[in-house]
Order: C-alpha cells, then sequence, then structure tokens
C-alpha cells in the first residue's frame, strides 16, 4: 500500500525530466525517462520568480500556522479548563463550523474581507485562518487530559492565568502543537482557490497561484513544466514532515494508549 501510494509521486519526479513528447506519446510513458532534460526546470525558471514567490508561501504558511495554533490554544484551554454560562453551546457551535463545506464560505468571507480591506494582502490569507473549529476542538480534547491539580499548583503558588497557560500548560501539551502547527502549515502551503480568488499582484503571488497563471498562459500544456513546478512545490513541505516527523507521530498518538 506504501509502494501504491508513492505512485504518483514517483511518477511525477521521473516525468519532470520528460520531454513533452516522451510524456505525450502513445504507448503511454514509462517510469525512467528515456532521454533526461532540465528544460522543463529552465522553462519555469524563465517565467516564474521562484524566490519571491517561495518566500510569500514560507511566510503566509508560518504566519498561519503559528497564529492558528496560538487561537486554537487559547480557545481550547477555555473550553477545557474553564466553567462558564453557555459552554457546551459554544462547544457545539464550534464543531457546527466543521460541518460547513469550504465552498459555502467562500462568498460571505469574500465580503468580510472585503469590508476589512484586506483585498490583494496577506492578511487576507491569515486572519480567515486564525479561528480553526478542528484546531479548537483537538486542543480541547488534549488539554482535557491534563491534571486539574497541576493547574491549581500553579494557581496556589500565585501564578496568573496567562502564566499558568505559558508556563504550566502549552510545554505539557507540546506534541499536540507541534502537530497542529504541521497540519495547519501544509493546508496554507498547498492552498489554491482562496488565495487565487483575493490575491491580485503578480508581486503576491503563492506558488500554487504563480505556477497554475503560468501553466494556465500557455498555448500548448506543457506537461512537463507542470510536474517539475508541482515536485518544486512540494518539496518544501516533505523535507518539514521528513524532519518533524517525530513530533507529528507523537501529537497524533498522544493519549491513544492509557496506562
Amino acid at each position: 500500500m506504501a509502494l501504491f501510494a508513492l505512485g504518483p509521486f514517483v511518477w511525477m519526479l521521473s516525468g519532470s525530466f520528460m520531454t513533452q513528447e516522451e510524456i505525450t506519446q502513445p504507448a503511454g510513458v514509462g517510469l525512467i525517462p528515456q532521454r533526461p532534460t532540465l528544460d522543463n526546470y529552465r522553462f519555469l525558471a524563465a517565467r516564474v520568480a521562484f524566490g519571491t514567490y517561495l518566500v510569500n508561501t514560507v511566510f503566509v504558511a508560518s504566519a498561519t500556522a503559528l497564529l492558528t495554533t496560538l487561537v486554537s490554544a487559547m480557545g481550547g484551554y477555555a473550553l477545557a479548563r474553564y466553567e462558564f454560562t453557555g459552554k457546551r453551546c459554544v462547544t457545539v457551535l464550534v464543531l457546527g463550523t466543521m460541518m460547513l463545506p469550504g465552498m459555502v464560505l467562500l462568498v460571505p468571507l469574500f465580503k468580510l474581507v472585503y469590508a476589512l480591506r484586506l483585498i490583494d494582502s496577506f492578511w487576507a490569507l491569515i486572519v480567515p485562518g486564525a479561528a480553526s473549529g478542528f484546531g479548537v476542538l483537538i486542543m480541547r480534547q488534549y488539554l482535557l487530559s491534563v491534571p486539574q491539580a497541576i493547574i491549581d499548583a500553579g494557581r496556589i503558588d500565585g501564578a496568573g492565568e496567562l502564566r499558568i497557560f505559558w508556563s504550566v500548560v502549552v510545554p505539557l501539551v507540546r506534541p499536540i502543537i507541534s502537530a497542529l502547527m504541521i497540519f495547519t502549515f501544509l493546508g496554507s502551503w498547498n492552498s489554491y482557490l482562496w488565495p487565487m480568488i483575493v490575491l491580485r499582484d503578480e508581486n503576491n503571488y503563492l506558488l500554487t497561484v504563480a505556477i497554475t497563471n503560468v501553466v494556465a498562459t500557455i498555448h500548448q500544456q506543457e506537461y512537463g513544466a507542470v510536474l517539475a513546478g508541482t515536485l518544486i512545490s512540494v518539496s518544501p513541505i516533505i523535507l518539514l514532515f521528513l524532519a518533524l516527523q517525530r513530533e507529528f507521530i507523537s501529537g497524533l498518538t498522544l493519549g491513544a494508549v492509557k496506562q
């Protein structure tokens, strides 16, 4: 099953070094390029400012991951450890936001961003994703496993609520925070539809939008250039996952086994 799942990535890697004629040959495409070439990468390099778009994408994805994780951790902590009127209703409301398809929210979200005058800015990509129902609920579930005695001990020692949150609670749930940050970073990095709607200036484009627009302006479909651009755009997040896979897996399995 792992080999089957890796099939598309292997074909993408191989096809990025193939010529257009080899990819479109009637006999089908093999996995090994018969005439390996870097023309697809040269083609993209001549038409796409990868440096600018890469910096834009890294900034937006990093800022979104940090802000979403912070808001989700604070919201989850409030729902897990505070008692207030309407707590159950708020929890159900947060859960209900996960049941709405993202496409349904595009028009009202665009109107809201337009009213805030955030169109064609990175804030239009960062701010809407800060309130994540998935992030709040997953943080709430993990924070319920934190012993209340530890929090009470901090209050007895005179620590304020923010001090307890930063110095006591956050270190205890660091694995799930890392996992949520990776999830959010990957989602922001791969986002295409929303950045395409709100970004107008080419200098603000993300990699997904930039590569798609360049390919769309070509009269003849350059499949090799598409595969090369896709490989370039997914390589950083693959390296990120490989570097942080221990934190990612530990965050997903935290609390799965009781002793």
